[in-house]
């Protein structure tokens, strides 16, 4: 059975509200193909599951990859990505061999953030076999794969998960924070809010030595955990070394 061809069907044939706005917007974010599917219907459709779901482990994982490689619509490709949020817990050498290759076809936020979550979880449990890649990445050509060399590497900060050490984190991001690409730049932000909650003293610090070569976005994301007489010092010290540079 042609797998790619029942959940393109499926998705085809599923009834959802006309919404031209958000169509629009999803259009603008992406290359692929957009049916306009809301994600909370997305979610709907994947718990339902599809005909392979009752296969082994490692012949689902096989049909994800496939269909991850071949999917023609944005909605197609996110499906695989709600799956293994759900098996993220059985991680292994095996999964991160396939999964690691998604990251050639990523070319939107959307999808980079929900495999930054899948990573972070390859990661946390794996760090020896993971951080090569991510490190390679971090030197990589390619914005996505850059971003995601960071984003993946706390995603969102959890007394419930296990942080990276704070020295790999800031020397990951650094080497970033000079990229003008909009998305590095935020994923530079948000990489170093999460840091912060988790690292507060160490983070600060690091943010304090690059204020003038943040981009506007990395600033602004970094500095919404921070307290608000400290963000008005960061901001009028910035605003000196911005024009002093400029």
């Amino acid at each position: 059975m042609n797998h790619l061809s029942e959940i393109e069907t499926i998705l085809k044939q599923t009834q959802s509200k006309d919404d031209p706005t958000y169509h629009a917007f999803r259009s603008k974010t992406t290359k692929l193909k957009v049916l306009g599917h809301r994600l909370p219907l997305l979610h709907e459709l994947e718990r339902k599951g599809f005909s392979f779901y009752n296969k082994p482990s490692e012949e689902i994982l096989s049909t994800w990859n496939e269909i991850w490689n071949s999917a023609n619509f944005h909605e197609t490709m996110s499906l695989p990505l709600f799956y293994y949020r759900h098996h993220k817990l059985t991680f292994g050498k095996t999964e991160w061999n396939i999964l690691k290759h998604w990251a050639d076809r990523i070319e939107n936020w959307e999808h980079s953030d929900s495999l930054s979550y899948l990573y972070s979880y390859f990661f946390e449990k794996h760090p020896e076999m993971v951080l090569p890649t991510f490190q390679s990445w971090n030197k990589s050509k390619d914005p996505w794969k850059q971003r995601l060399s960071i984003t993946s590497l706390i995603y969102y900060a959890s007394k419930k998960r296990k942080a990276p050490p704070v020295e790999l984190v800031l020397s990951t991001v650094e080497p970033l924070i000079p990229n003008r690409d909009k998305y590095i730049g935020k994923a530079v932000g948000w990489t170093l809010r999460e840091s912060y909650k988790l690292y507060p003293k160490e983070t600060l610090e690091f943010i304090e030595n690059h204020l003038g070569g943040l981009s506007p976005d990395a600033f602004s994301y970094s500095t919404e955990k921070v307290d608000k007489k400290t963000k008005e010092k960061l901001t009028n010290r910035r605003k000196v070394l911005r024009s002093c540079s400029g």
